[in-house]
């Protein structure tokens, strides 16, 4: 549709209609899986390359741990392709696990030294730790703000305990929600929703652009 064409009434379908894609839940999704799986392939990495290096030293052992993280990094890269591939529409085949080069665990362990794509990966699990945190808190905030504001005239009105608990501005907080104005938090809720969900939207079309880049071939 041309500007010329446009209406109002498309613009706000455009606006609301964000609440019934399902890519607006995948998105989502992604978002809020990225603590756990950051979480998780932080610690593993870490606790897995700490162990095998400090082995090096002492043991050679610490070769073949090495090599096998390795093959952890490349197994947790693949499975957040197909993550990014279900959630946010990427097109990221996966790479093989093994190097291609045959001998001893030296040997593959100086292939996979060599390739730089695993650093990428490497590089890109870790750094899910961090993003992870940013996008799930982003993420939560940016649902929980305007169901506080829709819920709040509803629970000052038929919530007989504590709604808004006993800190030092309940009280005053209460009184607001109990106001007749308080039901225009309700429509006001709707649309900080609505634009949140774009907003979550637009960050994980970023986070795309970053899993491309980062683990692309």
């Amino acid at each position: 549709m041309s500007l010329a064409t446009a209406t109002p009434t498309s613009g706000l379908r455009t606006f609301l209609g964000v609440i019934a894609r399902r890519r607006t839940y995948a998105a989502l999704a992604y978002l809020l899986l990225g603590l756990p799986l950051g979480t998780a392939w932080f610690t593993l990495l870490v606790t897995g390359g700490s162990v095998a290096v400090s082995l090096v030293v002492v043991a050679l052992v610490g070769i073949p741990l090495l090599v096998g993280m390795g093959y952890v990094t490349r197994l947790a890269a693949n499975v957040e392709r197909t993550i990014a591939n279900a959630l946010l529409g990427c097109e990221l085949p996966s790479a093989p696990v093994a190097t291609g080069e045959r001998g001893n665990p030296w040997v593959r362990l100086r292939a996979m030294s060599a390739d730089r794509r695993r650093w990428r990966e490497a590089w890109f699990l870790l750094a899910r730790f961090p993003a992870g945190i940013a996008t799930f808190t982003l993420a939560v905030v940016a649902l929980v703000v305007p169901g506080a504001l829709v819920a709040a005239p509803f629970r000052a009105r038929y919530d007989d305990g504590e709604p808004f608990g006993t800190w030092r501005y309940s009280d005053r907080i209460e009184d607001w929600a109990e106001a007749a104005w308080a039901w225009l938090l309700v429509p006001l809720g709707v649309l900080l929703l609505v634009a949140a969900l774009h907003l979550l939207v637009a960050l994980a079309k970023a986070c795309a652009r970053w899993a491309e880049r980062a683990l692309a071939r």
